[in-house]
């Protein structure tokens, strides 16, 4: 019998955290078939000496919801052995969505995930009512495995309308949403998203649909998927500690997760300037929760978010009230109000001065200009702004705007407020309970790009760090993921499971730095970022990735309990 693939001579990690071996893998009809020492011929072979076989990883926190629609690839994600992408979390989702409300749900993602407007526009070919359609719509056109959640900003617009953004839901309204909720969750959904964070809204400042709901709504939505026993609920409430009370909330995903007999994912666990020992408050609240047999798992990720940002797009600022008031401001009004005195006062006390938590750090030094526009300022870059300001006699704020205002508030500065602290972040890393993930992929275009999370893992915290083995990396990666989120033919390297493979040099294999380029709908940018040491990204048995080169193949598929057939009787 020849196999359609062999993998030969690698050293297999299989995903459930079992010391790794040497060994064969072979592959027929999309799925795992032998492991061992195999000699039968293959159509085609790859020699993987010195190589690691693992399972592919699953990203479960990303945004390609409109992304996959025009890049079935989900690039960059299939350069770093992604297999799978879990689109829809933080209750943003493309569907359901009628006709009327499409602009509605497309400016959701506009500031929330920075995702372009306009590329949004040009690239979704909206034919969807229903979720199932959405799925529908998906099938037959996917490079890698899509798991998607349903978003609860488009189940609120779906069933409310513009009262979404207004009002609490009525018993009748939830009562609707459940009902939706459960046909798409039968149709192909793995679960649900919801979101409460503060900071949170349209590009007006009018909050997202989801930041209404109540607490009763939120558990009422996931009970009705403890009422069919499937799907996962992704929550998100923002900085916990900062914009909302730390251990009142993780108990209320506790409680989400105890009455609905659900898994919850929460987001997350970090480590903050601001707080430097919240973390271990965080991670002693989560082993509570899964002590007492509930399953309330928090997700972290093993990188800096590096933010991106000029005055004319920062977001970072959006929980300082006068900042936030001033950069929602027309450009000529924001130029104004930046030069006025008593604005800088403000300005001032809030981001230096002022003692309440806050997501951005406050640490002026660590806000580096990486970008100057003008050549008389280049001199400047790769400074922090502290620095910056006693080069120029100045106090921060004043070296910020002045700066800025110089160069028609188009100089590029990077900070980050989290992850710091390496120790930290090698502890909460290392904690056996807490997902690894956080990529965002297909969001926040311009600021970061977050799709390397995996090789990071690999190749700089457990390469170079050595804070875990890299059979327990591989385990956090895969296995662990898809058993949270209900992918019971993913995440192992077993015979009977689907061939979703990634093939990668452990000596080698890190992310690589995020690069500019201009190939969105509409010629808008993105930040892109590539690999090194993957050899081969394989997605239900073909190999999707070679090197970093697309093969031509398109493997993927959508993942979920149903077929995509059925609709939802309470659409």
């Amino acid at each position: 019998m020849a196999y359609d693939l062999l993998i030969k001579g690698g050293r297999i990690y299989d995903g459930s955290g079992l010391p790794s071996y040497l060994g064969d893998v072979a592959v027929q009809d999309g799925r795992i078939v032998e492991t061992g020492r195999i000699n039968g011929s293959a159509k085609r072979v790859i020699k993987a000496d010195d190589l690691a076989v693992s399972p592919g990883f699953i990203d479960f926190h990303t945004h390609l919801d409109a992304q996959l629609l025009w890049d079935p690839l989900a690039t960059s994600s299939c350069f770093h052995g992604v297999t799978t992408v879990i689109p829809g979390n933080c209750g943003l989702a493309l569907a359901p969505c009628k006709e009327r409300d499409r602009e509605t749900i497309m400016r959701s993602f506009e500031r929330v995930e920075a995702i372009s407007l306009p590329a949004l526009r040009a690239g979704v070919e909206w034919s969807w009512t229903t979720f199932p359609e959405y799925l529908n719509r998906l099938r037959g056109k996917l490079g890698v495995n899509v798991a998607a959640l349903m978003g609860h900003c488009a189940l609120r617009q779906f069933v409310m309308g513009e009262a979404a953004t207004e009002r609490a839901a009525t018993p009748a309204e939830i009562h609707q949403m459940k009902e939706i909720l459960k046909a798409g969750v039968r149709a192909g959904a793995i679960g649900f998203s919801t979101n409460q964070n503060p900071v949170h809204m349209f590009a007006d400042g009018t909050p997202i649909p989801s930041r209404l709901a109540t607490d009763e709504e939120i558990i009422e939505l996931a009970c009705a998927l403890g009422e069919i026993n499937r799907g996962a609920v992704q929550i998100s409430r923002g900085s916990l500690g900062v914009s909302v009370p730390m251990r009142e909330t993780v108990q209320l995903f506790e409680k989400i997760a105890s009455e609905s007999g659900r898994p919850v994912i929460w987001q997350s666990i970090a480590h903050r300037w601001d707080r430097p020992n919240e973390w271990r408050d965080l991670l002693d609240l989560a082993k509570q929760s899964l002590d007492r047999g509930v399953q309330s798992y928090p997700l972290c990720n093993a990188r800096l978010f590096n933010n991106r940002l000029t005055l004319k797009n920062a977001q970072v600022f959006d929980d300082l009230p006068t900042w936030k008031t001033i950069l929602f401001l027309p450009l000529e009004e924001r130029i104004k109000a930046f030069r006025d005195p008593e604005a800088r006062r403000k300005l001032r006390y809030e981001a230096v001065e002022e003692k309440r938590s806050s997501r951005f750090s406050r640490r002026w030094d660590l806000v580096y200009l990486i970008k100057a526009a003008t050549a008389a300022n280049k001199h400047l870059e790769k400074k922090s702004v502290a620095e910056i300001a006693k080069i120029r006699g100045q106090d921060v704020i004043d070296a910020l705007l002045d700066l800025s205002l110089e160069e028609g508030l188009d100089t590029e500065f990077q900070t980050s407020s989290t992850n710091g602290d390496e120790q930290a972040v090698a502890e909460i890393i290392r904690s056996p309970f807490v997902l690894v993930g956080q990529s965002d992929a297909g969001a926040h275009l311009i600021y970061d790009a977050g799709f390397g999370y995996a090789t990071r893992l690999l190749g700089y915290w457990i390469r170079e760090k050595n804070i875990m083995s890299l059979e327990e990396g591989v385990r956090k990666l895969t296995f662990m993921v898809a058993s949270i989120f209900g992918l019971a033919d993913r995440g192992l390297l077993r015979p009977g499971m689907a061939a979703d493979l990634v093939v990668f040099d452990p000596a080698t294999v890190r992310e690589c730095a995020p690069e500019m380029v201009q190939d969105l709908p509409g010629n808008e940018k993105r930040l892109i970022q590539k690999a090194v040491g993957i050899e081969a990204t394989i997605v239900n048995g073909q190999v999707l990735v070679q090197r970093g080169e697309h093969t031509g193949a398109l493997p993927g598929r959508v993942l979920g309990n149903g077929n995509g057939s059925t609709l939802q009787a309470a659409a």
